[in-house]
């Protein structure tokens, strides 16, 4: 619960912020706070009876509210529950050692507040870690929630992913563009305002269960929120938390095999997927007639640290090989997602023509051109619903737009290779949220400028592509823009 005080034009840290420090620094404080917004939550006293208002506010405090008021400006908050001492909405202090005057101003004054790589108010590394605030031990995992872990052959509890997926050690060139576009993704999710500050709430969670809609929305976009969401026919996918602790990824594994066993009746590989935001691990079931065994990675770091110089993490790389992996299914799922298909009134006979296993008729010329040359047919098409319109005309036609539809697509831009280093990303710690691909549309090669595009060359015209991806009731954006 949320009590807020007013305090007008008078929040500045060289006044207000550190009244409220000094205030609450005072011997047996919080354990005031504690005991009095114990009884206003049990209705025993008023808040304008509260003995805790700091001079200068409103007379009473406003709340409570379950929700943390929508506030500008300099704010504190002295958060009971977690024990953390909070500056504008970003966690700061620990209530159970604060830092003296001198501390505090010297990383929030009137003149600014320490930011990380990302832009954001934080608490910067330097601090001291007695000062600095504490995330939250990990839950308590019961022996119940391990005796599927317990009880099946683990083959491997910390395997490469290259030996899950049985692929070499080194990436592709359309893997490195898909993880290098990845990264950008995630590093624009981490530079906007809304998302960071709901990424540094995540941190603070005692477990999956207290995960709020929008912080999943980071995982599932547009989905209607599961515990499990299946992302292919073989892929399935786990919202948790403090994977880097040993029993939380065990049951994490635990309830991803427990799934694929209830949700999959036929032998074969089946890979599981635990995500936390700030590591991942991927878990792989293999069933046969009369056995399965599984196994898995170790917990990924997925998210770049806030003070991260680079984007690239294991993590990042492990899910983006994973979703590289050849998908049978693919060109149905990309008919089915198409938004242009809506266009076509035969949408039904259309799916069931993208699974069909019979080809055109020998006399026509259609069969007779090999794969290569119809790849390079699909290869000069950039519009999708171009590209499915082909793969509809006969088996081996859907068989080279499959491969074409793996590589990574912006725009109608085909990515092909390796972004490019430009001296410009180096400044202000661009490179952890844009880079610069060689791209091919309509087989004219050129250059494909991904994140900060108007900060290269403000000629050049940028496009916006919406992500799935809404929080806060706004939407999140990618803009590219593209070299003549």
């Amino acid at each position: 619960m949320y009590y807020l005080s007013h305090h007008g034009s008078d929040g500045y840290p060289e006044g207000l912020g550190l009244k409220v420090l000094q205030y609450i620094r005072q011997p047996n404080a919080i354990a005031t706070y504690q005991k009095v917004f114990g009884e206003m939550l049990d209705g025993l006293k008023s808040p304008s009876h509260s003995l805790l208002l700091i001079e200068g506010g409103d007379e009473n405090f406003d709340g409570p509210s379950q929700l943390r008021p929508e506030t500008c400006g300099w704010t504190y908050e002295i958060d009971l529950d977690r024990n953390i001492f909070h500056v504008c909405d970003m966690p700061f202090f620990s209530l159970e050692c604060l830092p003296d005057d001198a501390v505090f101003l010297q990383y929030i004054s009137d003149d600014g507040i320490t930011r990380d790589h990302y832009g954001h108010a934080a608490c910067p590394l330097e601090c001291p870690p007695e000062n600095r605030y504490k995330k939250p031990t990990p839950p308590i995992v019961h022996n119940s929630e391990l005796e599927t872990y317990q009880s099946l052959m683990c083959t491997g509890s910390q395997v490469a992913l290259s030996d899950l997926l049985a692929v070499s050690d080194g990436l592709s060139q359309d893997e490195h563009v898909r993880v290098t576009l990845l990264e950008v993704m995630i590093g624009q999710c981490m530079f906007s305002s809304a998302i960071g500050k709901e990424i540094y709430e995540i941190e603070l969670l005692n477990d999956h269960n207290q995960i709020t809609d929008d912080q999943c929305a980071f995982a599932i976009p547009m989905l209607k929120r599961k515990e499990f969401t299946w992302v292919r026919e073989d892929t399935v996918v786990y919202i948790a938390t403090h994977l880097y602790d040993e029993r939380c990824l065990q049951a994490s594994v635990s309830r991803l095999i427990n799934v694929i066993l209830e949700q999959t009746n036929h032998s074969g590989h089946y890979f599981g997927i635990a995500f936390s935001v700030f590591h991942c691990a991927v878990v792989k079931v293999v069933k046969n007639a009369h056995t399965m065994s599984f196994s898995h990675t170790s917990a990924l770091q997925f998210l770049p640290s806030f003070y991260a110089d680079s984007p690239s993490t294991p993590g990042i790389t492990a899910l983006a090989r994973l979703g590289y992996r050849i998908d049978p299914a693919l060109f149905r799922r990309a008919l089915e997602a198409c938004h242009y298909v809506r266009y076509i009134h035969l949408k039904e006979s259309l799916v069931q023509r993208a699974d069909r296993s019979d080809d055109m008729p020998p006399t026509t010329i259609c069969p007779t051109l090999p794969l290569e040359l119809w790849r390079e047919i699909a290869c000069y098409l950039t519009h999708p619903f171009h590209l499915i319109v082909l793969g509809l005309v006969s088996r081996l036609c859907r068989q080279a737009v499959s491969m074409v539809l793996r590589c990574t697509h912006l725009c109608g831009y085909r990515l092909v290779s390796a972004p490019q280093e430009r001296p410009e990303y180096r400044k202000e710690n661009l490179s952890l949220r844009a880079a610069s691909f060689s791209a091919v549309r309509n087989g004219i090669p050129t250059t494909v400028n991904v994140g900060v595009t108007g900060m290269l060359n403000d000629r050049l015209p940028e496009q916006r592509m919406i992500i799935p991806l809404e929080i806060k009731n706004s939407y999140f954006h990618l803009t590219l823009s593209a070299d003549p």
